[in-house]
C-alpha cells in the first residue's frame, strides 16, 4: 500500500563560461510509496557491485514519471528525516509498479 509521501529530488546543474558544472538549484517532486527492505539476496548482490542498499520505495510508474524534471531522473529520496541516494530505478513485475533502490547518503545529512 502507497501510503508514506517521499520526496524526489533533482539536482540542476549548469555549466559556468568554462565548461565546468555547478549546482545551480534543486527540485523537489513529492510524491507516495511503499516502503519495502532490501531482502537478502538483492543486498548481497548489490554488496559484490560494491553498493550498500538500505531502502527500496515501491511507487506508481505514471506518479514517478510525472516528476521528472524536462526528463531528468531524480538524484535524492528524503524521507522521515532521513537523505538516500538513489542507486538504481527499475520497473517490477508490471508496468504499473517502479521500485526507487537507494543507500543512505551522509554527504548531504538528515533533512
Amino acid at each position: 500500500m502507497r501510503n508514506e509521501l517521499i520526496t524526489l529530488v533533482t539536482i540542476i546543474e549548469s555549466h559556468n563560461n568554462r565548461g565546468f558544472g555547478q549546482i545551480e538549484s534543486t527540485a523537489r517532486r513529492e510524491i507516495f510509496a511503499e516502503i519495502r527492505s532490501a531482502g537478502v539476496i538483492e543486498k548481497y548482490e548489490a554488496q559484490r557491485a560494491g553498493i550498500d542498499i538500505s531502502i527500496i520505495f515501491k511507487v506508481d510508474t505514471d506518479s514517478y514519471k510525472a516528476a521528472l524534471i524536462d526528463g531528468k531522473c531524480p538524484d535524492i529520496v528524503e524521507y522521515d528525516g532521513m537523505t538516500y541516494r538513489i542507486c538504481d530505478v527499475r520497473r517490477k513485475k508490471s508496468y504499473a509498479n517502479t521500485e526507487i533502490v537507494c543507500k543512505e547518503d551522509n554527504i548531504y545529512g538528515t533533512v
